[in-house]
């Protein structure tokens, strides 16, 4: 017959939590098809709206004043951060979340949804609606996830990284 002895220590596998510098990073495509989905639910949403508004209308009779596309980027940042807000908060946005990444400090910390707002979006909107340029910029941003640490621009400003969740 064997005793239990009351006064030995619990006997459990214990597991280390997992070093959060170790995450691993997110590829490249998928990180392109979050922000493919995102971009296809927030240029839908405004599409809709600008079809409402007679955009499109006013666009082929050569009537748009040259305020209205920034005004019409303005409503579409505010829908993308709208939609997002929540997200926002565990470093996500819709298709970072349908794609399991999340976004992190490059410490392997949470992000606070500020830092996501002012280094992050706030650069590249203030970038693509520079004439031209902008549109330029735009696109080396995203390219750079194909560089070896798949950070992008915007990653580098924020001190952020995009990690599996």
């Amino acid at each position: 017959m064997s005793e239990v002895n009351p006064y030995l220590p619990p006997q459990a596998d214990i597991i280390p939590p997992s070093d959060p510098t170790t995450q691993p990073l997110a590829s490249p495509w998928i990180r392109l098809v979050a922000q493919i989905v995102d971009g296809l639910i927030a240029g839908g949403i405004t599409a809709v709206c600008q079809l409402i508004a007679g955009y499109y209308t006013r666009v082929s009779a050569g009537t748009v004043s040259m305020l209205e596309p920034f005004l019409w980027s303005l409503l579409t940042m505010a829908i993308i951060l709208g939609i997002n807000w929540n997200f926002l908060l565990q470093g996500q946005t819709i298709g970072k979340k349908v794609m399991k990444i999340r976004i992190v400090r490059k410490s392997g910390a949470p992000i606070d949804r500020t830092r996501i707002l002012t280094h992050r979006l706030l650069p590249v909107w203030v970038a693509s609606v520079i004439p031209i340029i902008g549109g330029i910029a735009v696109i080396v941003d995203a390219l750079c996830i194909f560089r070896s640490g798949h950070n992008t621009l915007h990653d580098d400003i924020a001190d952020s990284k995009v990690v599996t969740a």
